[in-house]
């Protein structure tokens, strides 16, 4: 709890008072109806989506001593293969909701891909999950049957040191591909902003997804000498003005800035420890987590703690998004910018201004665009700053 309240705390002012925002004062009615009906699909998209999953699961549950009989690999071995099929199973469940999200991107302009080339895009990421799941549950079935007691501390301790080597490596693998900026007058901006934000050498990558998708997104990864600023070629299409390019930039090198992949790394060793401690106590009651047939429980547990703790990271996620914000209003001094970008994401990517409560709660790890715009408000009035109308 106390590392908790430390990793909590951002360079927002405490005593910083968001304005009320009228969502109809910054979007259209028309904006407004397309974002609730696109997000709002999405949004039920993903909560069946997680209720088939879930009752997948419960279906293998029962059938887990059935799949475990069914190989003679040894107690490693029928473990591996049983979580092999769940991953096939819930991966399958899944596939009808990942083409609805898709079919509805499709109908309001937002995707490009075709249905079956998001087919074959799929079998990367599950031969990826295979891989991934196979390599876990070995350890994990090792452990509990070498310390049936203490498993879940090594396991815990395992997991964050894989979590911070993958933070580490990954950037290098993920950012194949892209290129650097173009030498102009805005890129030489943007690395003004890199030295004003204290993280003068970041690589910048653009990446090309524009023969996929219309969205507009950016990310800061990477630890260390990996971290790097990834910015979507979709928001260097001529949508965008100049001033809301600076914005995104300064806001990924303010998570460089603040160290929020550090912290990020941080809070999942927090949540995941004691998350294998009740892995642990629920399994136990079902003979140990070192049986081959209690490993669709296992994934059941997991998944279900994942949910549990959602809304958590959510908060956390949402917290340290917003400091990006705020250090990208004190790099570029540009509210009107940020404003009109925020505005931008409503009406191109067709986010919903202001999401019901519940999916604030369970789905949303960014403020909503009601409160970024009320942020940039906030750091006008606090500076004397105007905000021009967009």
């Amino acid at each position: 709890m106390v590392a908790g309240w430390f990793l909590w705390q951002t360079t927002v002012p405490t005593s910083l008072r968001l304005p009320h925002v009228d969502p109809r004062r910054y979007w259209s009615d028309s904006v407004l109806h397309r974002a609730a009906s696109f997000d709002g699909f999405l949004r039920w998209d993903w909560v069946l989506a997680t209720v088939a999953q879930l009752a997948a699961l419960v279906v293998l549950v029962r059938l887990g001593p059935r799949l475990a009989r069914a190989w003679e690999v040894g107690r490693v071995g029928k473990g591996v293969m049983v979580g092999t099929v769940a991953t096939l199973v819930t991966w399958a469940v899944s596939l009808p909701f990942g083409l609805a999200a898709l079919w509805e991107g499709r109908r309001y302009g937002i995707d490009r891909q075709d249905y079956l080339g998001w087919l074959f895009a799929q079998w990367p990421a599950l031969l990826g999950q295979v891989v991934g799941l196979t390599i876990g549950l070995t350890i994990l079935l090792l452990l509990a049957g070498r310390f049936p007691r203490w498993w879940w501390a090594f396991a815990g301790v395992f997991f964050v040191g894989v979590a911070v080597l993958l933070a580490f490596v990954l950037p290098y693998v993920m950012t194949i591909g892209t290129r650097p900026p173009h030498h102009t007058r805005l890129a030489a901006q943007i690395r003004q902003i890199e030295r004003r934000e204290g993280v003068g050498g970041t690589p910048i990558r653009i990446e090309t997804v524009s023969d996929t998708t219309e969205d507009i997104n950016s990310e800061a990864i990477g630890i260390g000498p990996s971290a790097r600023v990834v910015i979507w070629d979709t928001a260097l299409s001529g949508r965008l003005t100049p001033g809301e390019i600076r914005v995104i930039a300064g806001h990924e090198f303010g998570h460089v800035a603040r160290r929020h992949i550090w912290k990020g790394l941080a809070w999942y060793a927090l949540i995941t420890i004691p998350g294998f401690f009740v892995l642990f106590f629920l399994t136990r009651l079902r003979g140990g987590m070192a049986r081959p047939e209690v490993v669709p429980f296992a994934l059941l547990v997991i998944t279900v703690f994942h949910l549990a703790v959602t809304p958590f990271s959510n908060a956390v996620s949402r917290r340290y998004e917003a400091e990006a914000d705020w250090r990208a209003l004190q790099a570029t001094h540009d509210p009107s910018s940020a404003v009109g970008l925020f505005r931008k994401f409503g009406s191109l990517d067709l986010v919903q201004p202001a999401p019901p409560a519940w999916s604030y709660v369970w789905i949303d790890d960014h403020p909503t665009l009601a409160q970024r715009v009320a942020m940039a408000r906030a750091w006008a009035r606090l500076h004397g700053v105007p905000v021009r109308p967009g």
